[in-house]
């Protein structure tokens, strides 16, 4: 009978631990975009369409990639179709993703550094 006391003790202890929610890091406080550290206020482009999606963080998202040695911001909307080609470089032009052999490759050789709003609905 011990024994089991003490199994289901050591099982409730590792529910509690792993059920805790462990705090992250807020990327949006520590990481610098485009050489601001705050790129949804600083970045006039960026606040312009951060405004557009800024009412549905769980639908909606702004990913940083680098990709080519470049910081690229993905805006990811949910009214946007799937394949979603809204890449952009820190002055706002648009990234020249419109042939699907550029687009593959983009997906496949960028790297997340962060997201600094909402959520990565295209992963």
């Amino acid at each position: 009978m011990k024994k089991y006391t003490v199994l289901i003790f050591v099982l409730l202890v590792i529910t509690a631990v792993s059920c805790k929610k462990k705090a992250g890091l807020d990327v949006k406080e520590i990481l610098t975009v485009c050489g601001t550290k705050d790129p949804l206020k600083n970045i006039s482009w960026l606040k312009t369409e951060y405004a557009k999606i800024a009412y549905g963080p769980t639908v909606n998202g702004i990913v940083l990639y680098r990709y080519n040695n470049n910081e690229v911001i993905e805006i990811q909307n949910s009214q946007f179709s799937s394949t979603n080609q809204h890449q952009y470089s820190c002055d706002g032009t648009k990234l020249n993703l419109d042939d699907p052999s550029a687009f593959n490759k983009y997906r496949q050789d960028r790297k997340l550094i962060g997201i600094l709003f909402g959520t990565n609905i295209w992963n």
